[in-house]
């Protein structure tokens, strides 16, 4: 049973009672056998400790006081329904017709209990049930007609110790100046969930709700802990929350605090704020023109919700002007950056100071995948400008979820002047979550990477490659840790010093000084990198690095599962003048904390010359590096795929 139908069950059926008994001469007999029927229709025993008046007229009134209903025998609380007076008036004349017009009732000092018992009853439902339909809009005719409705010093209190929640609303009526605008006054705090709830809420006359199809215009300020909640329009539906037209503002220090409030799960983001227009046509919601920001970064865009069937299906075309990575980066596991000029919630501050003391360089916070298995989805999102630690240009997105099954395809960043187009899949239905990542990179300048982090480098080295990899687990940390896939990547340009010292963020010296000897100026002709993977362990199967008279050789392992390196390159040059001049380097350690270890102690455990490498994937991957406009043969690779043929 609905509490809106309860609700009307009991005040007309009262209403209804005496306005056909007021023939009578014994009111008080009368009032007793009303009494017995409410008592009969709801299990409970209803009260009326004053006397019945009622003062003659072709539309009498009529006046009862000290109205108790019982409570639900598990309640320590012994009544549901207080009413110090219930004053009203009838009209015998449409009383005669078969129509119920009431010109006017009085409530004074009405005091509703809703309460929830530890074990989930609900005290307003009743032991007989007699109408099988819930009550809709569609029935108001079948209701008493109200022509005015006061209300005097009311309140509703809802409690439920299960959840933590605890709350007190008082509500009143107010009667306009002229004396015919009226209106409903409604103030309500307490606690949901254990947050600090407040609520001020305006709207029309309750009398209004019995004309469909007329505006009734609400407006609401909510509070919730530190979050605030403004809505301003008009419901052409109410009773059925149906043809909904508000302004919504919206705006918090993490969406993240919502959830257990809200039951829907929500994720620890930065300080947020959203203001847009909602509406809700039948099983349609909408939220259209919105602007919302969300940490650093904007967005805006139109959203459809259709709630006809399970799960909900989501609809958007959102864009942002500037998305900055660190505010999305908690959906995947990952503390954002909180230093100087970042917007972060104190959650996130929190776990970016645990994640800065450890020693892991993976997250491994478990990522919630609950919203992508309560809803369906096709959004389609394009940011114009990505900040982040690399020089990302734009994001193009379209996100697909189908029954717990999230596609992303296309997934394309711009990247330093190029682009890295991917698509993802995940699949939410199987415990590990399983996922698939493809990668293609296209014409990425590492010039610009290293200047993004602050190293000066004028070389335009280009870089491109094609990956596929696999995955099982519910964090960062154990997805890499059961990857299986590869990849393969070529550059062309740059210069290796730079690319060893500067991109690792190290100083290590002595040791590069060993690999590449007194010569600090080496060009990359060309560089290709093998990485097939499985179970975790990244196998870096060929390195070669071309240069002009040294050619660099690579082999070892990245493994993912105890975040441990173990790499060595070792130089071979083409001129055998210059073999006192290089020494191997052996790269080793934690992901966090590496070693560079030079010298004889670096055993190469892989490659060791030119003829071992293949090199037709080495010549699949050149059209990467080239203009697709031009179609530009790279000349220094596609040498180097010929010196490979010629040493094989």
């Amino acid at each position: 049973m609905t509490i809106l139908k309860w609700t009307t069950i009991l005040l007309f059926s009262l209403l209804i009672l005496f306005s056909l008994l007021i023939a009578l001469i014994n009111w008080n007999w009368a009032r007793d056998q009303a009494l017995q029927q409410v008592g009969e229709l709801t299990g409970r025993t209803l009260t009326i400790e004053g006397d019945l008046d009622i003062e003659w007229s072709l539309v009498p009134r009529v006046r009862m006081t000290q109205i108790r209903l019982e409570n639900a025998d598990w309640s320590d609380k012994p009544y549901m329904l207080e009413l110090a007076v219930v004053d009203f008036r009838v009209d015998l004349r449409k009383l005669i017709t078969g129509q119920l017009l009431f010109p006017e009732i009085t409530l004074i000092k009405p005091v509703v209990l809703l309460e929830k018992s530890t074990e989930g009853e609900v005290n307003w439902q009743f032991e007989t049930d007699p109408v099988t339909e819930t009550v809709t809009p569609d029935d108001r005719t079948d209701f008493p007609i109200i022509k005015r409705i006061h209300i005097k010093e009311g309140s509703v209190v809802y409690l439920d110790p299960a959840t933590d929640t605890d709350i007190t609303a008082t509500f009143a009526s107010l009667t306009g100046k002229g004396g015919d605008k009226e209106s409903v006054i409604l103030q309500a705090q307490g606690k949901v969930a254990g947050k600090i709830l407040k609520v001020a809420l305006k709207s029309d006359s309750l009398t209004a709700l019995q004309t469909a199809g007329r505006p009734y215009h609400v407006a609401l300020i909510t509070q919730l802990d530190d979050t605030f909640l403004k809505a301003d329009g008009v419901l052409l539906e109410p009773l059925k929350l149906e043809n909904i037209d508000l302004h919504l503002e919206i705006e918090g220090p993490n969406p993240g605090r919502l959830s257990t409030a809200l039951g829907f799960p929500f994720p620890d983001l930065p300080p947020f704020r959203l203001v847009g227009d909602l509406s809700r046509k039948e099983v349609v919601w909408k939220m259209q023109n919105f602007d919302a920001r969300v940490g650093d970064s904007d967005l805006t865009g139109d959203l459809h919700i259709d709630t006809r069937n399970d799960p909900l299906f989501i609809q958007a075309d959102l864009t942002s002007q500037k998305l900055d990575l660190d505010d999305i980066g908690p959906l995947i596991g990952i503390a954002p950056d909180t230093g100087a000029g970042e917007t972060a919630s104190p959650e996130q501050k929190k776990e970016a100071k645990l994640e800065e003391a450890s020693i892991r360089v993976l997250p491994r916070d478990t990522i919630d995948f609950k919203a992508l298995q309560q809803i369906d989805a096709e959004i389609n999102f394009r940011a114009k400008r990505v900040e982040s630690v690399l020089p990302l240009d734009d994001l193009s997105m379209r996100m697909v979820i189908d029954n717990g099954h999230l596609k992303l395809a296309p997934l394309d960043f711009g990247v330093a002047s190029g682009s890295v187009r991917s698509s993802v899949e995940l699949d939410t239905g199987r415990k590990p979550v399983t996922s698939k990542i493809e990668t293609e990179l296209r014409r990425v300048r590492l010039f610009e990477i290293l200047q993004h982090i602050e190293i000066a480098d004028d070389n335009a080295g280009l870089i491109g490659g094609r990956g596929v990899f696999w995955f099982a687990g519910d964090s960062i940390a154990e997805m890499m840790a059961t990857a299986d896939g590869g990849m393969l990547m070529l550059m062309t340009g740059g210069q290796f010093d730079d690319l060893i010292v500067e991109t690792a963020g190290l100083d290590i010296g002595e040791s590069i000084a060993a690999l590449i000897g007194d010569d600090k100026d080496i060009g990359i002709n060309c560089a290709f990198i093998d990485l097939p993977t499985e179970n975790g362990v990244m196998t870096v199967d060929k390195l070669v690095i071309d240069s002009k008279d040294t050619v660099f050789l690579g082999a070892g392992t990245i493994d993912f599962t105890t975040e441990q390196l173990d790499l060595v390159i070792d130089p071979k040059p083409k001129d055998i003048s210059l073999f006192s001049a290089r020494a191997p380097l052996h790269i080793e350690g934690m992901f966090g904390e590496p070693d560079f270890t030079p010298g004889t102690s670096a055993i190469l455990r892989g490659a060791a010359s030119l003829a071992m490498l293949p090199s037709a994937p080495i010549a699949s991957l050149v059209a990467l590096l080239e203009e697709e406009e031009e179609n530009q043969e790279n000349i220094h690779c596609s040498g180097f795929v010929e010196a490979i043929n010629e040493a094989r």
